[in-house]
């Protein structure tokens, strides 16, 4: 083995643990970072055609080696899960081309309030009958085409995920980042499964005044649907993350958010770290009015915030979760390299003391325009520099 080679595994390595050490409650050696780049993103970065690249694995797999030269993240950049050739194939109205080539998520309601005493009954039937064939054109046609569809999408996913894996792995060990699976599944919150896959924002928001015990029992009903889209098939451990997006709290009144989404989401967090798992929120909008109520949750939950009070966040929340995100996009977007630096030791000198944070962004790079390339790289150096412990 060469010297170069040695050295990537033992940077691999490092980096692996000091994400293990912050999962397993000890104090890593340097902050983790959890910066992630969107496969479109790192098209563009490369200089690929949105449109078009998108539909080639070796296009993606050229632009991901690329990109995770160009930035010194600790994880493996540049790949998303939501490809447009899955959805063209199933005829997808919920996941539609811009026409910029970016992927776009319609506000779109996959059952109307007169289904909801079906849903409560059998949530996953209405699924199947009625959400489904809504969204996805090839799948309300009659079988077999259905399921050739499905087939179809299935080889499609199987045959771009035979390269991407490998691919990625050798990123890995190539540019000596993280190794290790940390984030595994991905679900929702049972409120904001009702509210975007069911009901729609509009939907719901009316619902809650209109039909208030229906959302209450529907929520009740979802929450083992959640819980089997969310408990991964590994070995529990709390170095393995289930990822819960929080989409509907910031535009709800408080008393509303506890009596309609807090209840059965704080149970299926809790029914989640009693299995062995750790779990991993993005905290979408501003959360300060809802700090108290993540206190209440078990211990160890990460917790990526998009807006707040950083000495605030880290004063109620840091003993006792890991927390990260709050530096803002915007500034890679259009500051200079001094605001970039200026800004990223002001959180480190907050967020850091004690442990219990991972460095991250206030939102996930979706597009090159996020962030100019010369900002990103400051801003990894300068974590790399400044984020020792």
């Amino acid at each position: 083995m060469d010297h170069a080679n040695k050295v990537m595994i033992e940077q691999s390595q490092q980096r692996n643990q000091n994400f293990i050490d912050i999962y397993e409650g000890r104090m890593p050696k340097k902050i983790p970072i959890a910066i992630n780049i969107d496969g479109a993103a790192a098209l563009e970065y490369a200089g690929k055609n949105l449109i078009l690249d998108q539909y080639s694995a070796d296009e993606m797999i050229e632009a991901m080696d690329y990109t995770n030269g160009l930035f010194d993240t600790d994880l493996v950049v540049g790949f998303s899960s939501r490809l447009p050739s899955y959805y063209k194939i199933l005829g997808a109205r919920n996941y539609v081309m811009g026409g910029d080539g970016f992927m776009q998520h319609p506000n779109i309601n996959g059952i109307e309030p007169e289904d909801y005493d079906e849903l409560i009954n059998d949530p996953v039937k209405v699924c199947w009958e009625k959400v489904i064939p809504k969204f996805y054109s090839e799948l309300a046609k009659p079988a077999p085409y259905n399921m050739i569809a499905l087939l179809k999408m299935y080889v499609s996913m199987k045959n771009v995920m035979a390269k991407i894996g490998p691919a990625a792995a050798h990123i890995a060990a190539k540019y000596g980042k993280v190794t290790q699976k940390f984030y595994s599944k991905r679900t929702r919150a049972p409120f904001d499964l009702l509210a975007d896959t069911f009901r729609s924002f509009t939907g719901i928001s009316i619902d809650i005044r209109k039909y208030p015990q229906k959302v209450l029992e529907a929520c009740e009903a979802l929450l083992p649907l959640v819980l089997k889209m969310g408990i991964p098939a590994e070995k529990p451990s709390k170095t393995i993350r289930v990822g819960i997006a929080l989409h509907m709290p910031t535009f709800m009144r408080e008393k509303d958010f506890a009596k309609f989404w807090w209840p059965t989401y704080k149970r299926m967090v809790e029914y989640i770290t009693e299995a062995g798992f750790g779990v991993y929120m993005f905290c979408e909008d501003d959360w300060m009015r809802y700090l108290d109520y993540l206190k209440e949750l078990p211990a160890g939950c990460e917790m990526q915030f998009e807006y707040g009070e950083p000495k605030i966040i880290k004063q109620k929340l840091g003993d006792k979760h890991i927390i990260e995100g709050l530096f803002p996009i915007s500034l890679l977007r259009t500051g200079s390299i001094q605001e970039v630096e200026r800004k990223t030791k002001e959180l480190i000198d907050i967020l850091a003391p004690g442990g219990n944070y991972i460095f991250n962004l206030d939102k996930g790079i979706l597009r090159a325009s996020d962030a100019k390339v010369e900002n990103l790289q400051t801003l990894l150096k300068c974590i790399r520099e400044y984020g020792v412990y």
